[in-house]
């Protein structure tokens, strides 16, 4: 009999533990962990011909950079939930095949989306998910020959685009997980290079040469989280 008892009172543990590790409705996920945003390469090109011809049509490259990220979410069913990302600033330098490192900025990537979660009763819970991203600039500026040279440059435009993901939490207990996730974001914007007179010979005034830049990144990140239980 107490051999039985011990074996029913295992069996309803191991069955409700999934339970308990659920996704439900009303719950509230923050994690926290680090990300690398690893840009697609090259990133664009710039006509340099009247700089060097010996230069060329060179490729645009963008460096890719680690920083830490927040994100949000809540779980309005046990399937379907609704993610904020955010992050301290990346850091990403900027190269011209060439003429090596040209300048740097910062970005910040706040990014909404809708995730479609698959296994909501089970400790390993992978997850897709879609929406919108909004890249903002900042902190640009040129480095290396461009400011040996004199020149400047500047990231014209914040970017607004298609971002998608897929991720997974595993449940270490009902409140303590752990996350994997990739996202591809569609980050493309414009770089404004200033050339002093003199710089492109025959020019007597300051030269702007303007280009697209076409980030478009995969992210990886990994992430510690905390599940606030809706009820």
């Amino acid at each position: 009999m107490r051999i039985f008892l011990a074996m029913s009172v295992s069996a309803a543990i191991l069955f409700a533990a999934p339970l308990a590790l659920a996704h439900d409705a009303g719950d509230f996920y923050v994690r926290v962990g680090a990300s690398n945003v690893d840009p697609d390469d090259p990133n664009g090109d710039i006509d340099l011909t009247a700089v060097d011809p010996a230069l060329g049509v060179a490729d645009i490259n963008v460096d890719d950079a680690w920083s830490l990220t927040f994100t949000g979410s809540y779980q309005y069913t046990e399937n379907w939930a609704v993610e904020l990302l955010a992050a301290y600033p990346f850091d990403h330098d900027i190269k011209v095949d060439g003429l090596g490192k040209v300048g740097s900025t910062k970005h910040l990537p706040p990014t909404l989306a809708l995730q479609y979660h698959f296994l909501p009763k089970s400790a390993f819970q992978p997850y897709v998910g879609a929406g919108v991203n909004y890249t903002i600039f900042f902190d640009d500026g040129e480095d290396g020959t461009l400011e040996a040279l004199g020149g400047d440059l500047e990231i014209e435009d914040n970017s607004f685009g298609f971002a998608g993901q897929v991720g997974l939490d595993y449940m270490i207990n009902d409140n303590w997980f752990i996350n994997a996730d990739l996202r591809y974001i569609a980050i493309d914007t414009k770089a404004k290079i200033t050339l002093p007179a003199g710089v492109i010979p025959g020019t007597t005034e300051p030269v702007q040469i303007k280009e697209d830049v076409d980030i478009d990144p995969w992210v990886y990140g990994i992430n510690v989280g905390w599940r606030f239980p809706g009820r």
